[in-house]
């Protein structure tokens, strides 16, 4: 009897062990090795990795390197095929996550049923620091969406994350793209007088900042306004420099926003009536 307690203590040691020791292999391995085992196990042998996302559904140079190297990882795992990137960059052309990096169950149906992907490997990376992040792991059934397991842990960043400003997922520079400095300076500057806007016209005027923020921040979120078309930044006509940047900081706070909405007919006329004023502000 004593025996068998011992024995029965080293299989659950040897259970227990089991995680920890693929862990200390590496992240990368430890997810693979999760992934391909609940893989296999749902009889789900043809996996599409579709790759990470940041938690507002968008991708950056972490979200690449994570894919990339949790893509190898699958890639040596025996009795697994994985979908070649380029076929799967084409059934996702045009499609990105949700909030908080999800995919929805219709995009994974049809990854499925184009390219014959039994489940699909995503996730959704957070930040902790400038030196690591969080890694959500999740392996989908193409079928249904069903997720068929789900798997936590930590990376190291080992790479400089090259973002080209500190607009994180915008594509593109909060720097004032102005042709000189003068464009700072309001109409009739250095011609005798000083701009004095009544109060009621600054309150139109800050009215409409957030009017057009909210504006661009769903024209950005729904697509018709394509970033990567952009000849100039949004908010390069407003001259104040004060006023441009609440525009800014408008158009980040909208485009967080679980809130954001498109403007009514009301508001509409209303940003048509101040836009004028806006650009021209303090003067009129």
């Amino acid at each position: 009897m004593k025996i068998a307690k011992v024995l029965l203590s080293l299989l659950l040691l040897a259970g227990w062990a089991g995680a920890p020791a693929q862990a200390a292999k590496g992240p990368y391995h430890f997810m693979a090795s999760t992934m391909a085992s609940a893989a296999k196990s749902k009889q789900k042998r043809r996996l599409a990795v579709i790759g990470f996302f940041t938690e507002s559904g968008r991708t950056n140079r972490s979200c690449d390197i994570v894919t990339a190297r949790l893509t190898s990882e699958l890639a040596s795992k025996a009795g697994l095929e994985i979908i070649d990137r380029g076929q799967l960059d084409g059934a996702m052309r045009g499609r990105t996550a949700g909030r908080n990096g999800i995919v929805d169950a219709a995009t994974i149906k049809k990854i499925g049923s184009t390219l014959g992907a039994e489940a699909v490997v995503t996730g959704t990376l957070i930040e902790l620091d400038d030196r690591k992040l969080e890694v959500y792991t999740r392996l989908l059934d193409t079928k249904d969406g069903r997720i068929l397991k789900a798997l936590t842990t930590t990376v190291r960043k080992d790479w400089k994350e090259e973002k080209k400003s500190d607009w994180g997922d915008f594509d593109f520079e909060e720097a004032m793209d102005l042709d000189s400095a003068s464009g700072l300076l309001p109409e009739g500057f250095g011609e005798g007088g000083i701009c004095k806007p009544s109060e009621e016209d600054t309150v139109l005027v800050k009215t409409c900042v957030d009017l057009r923020a909210r504006k661009t921040a769903f024209d950005m979120k729904s697509g018709a306004l394509k970033v990567g078309q952009l000849t100039k930044n949004p908010g390069a006509e407003i001259k104040d420099a004060a006023l441009k940047n609440l525009f800014y900081s408008k158009l980040k706070e909208w485009y967080d926003s679980e809130q954001l909405v498109q403007l009514t007919p009301q508001e509409e006329a209303l940003l048509e009536k101040g836009g004028p004023m806006l650009e021209k502000y303090p003067c009129q």
